[in-house]
């Protein structure tokens, strides 16, 4: 999301990439960012979020979590929690 590649950073751009992660406001621009292009990845770009289905929703936390390795144990098992957990961060933000 902040056009470097995760795989070659240098120490500067790593420190760069650190920080921007301690701010919460850019934290949460990278983290739409990255939804929106895992959102477009699925084909679900044009699906509005409360459109999304339970399985949809539950596919794109675990990529959000997993990357590449979305299909990994660790990040399905995030998809499962965040599905359990859906309803009560809902009733939180009401």
């Amino acid at each position: 999301m902040l056009g470097y590649d995760p795989e070659h950073l240098t120490e500067q751009q790593r420190s760069v990439v650190k920080s921007a992660l301690r701010d919460p406001k850019t934290n949460a621009f990278i983290a739409a960012g990255f939804l929106a292009q895992i959102k477009e990845e699925t084909g679900c770009a044009n699906i509005p979020a409360d459109r999304l289905t339970d399985a949809r929703m539950q596919e794109i936390a675990a990529r959000y979590n997993g990357g590449p390795y979305w299909q990994s144990d660790k990040a399905q098992n995030y998809g499962d929690d965040f599905q359990k957990n859906l309803g009560n961060v809902k009733k939180a933000m009401q």
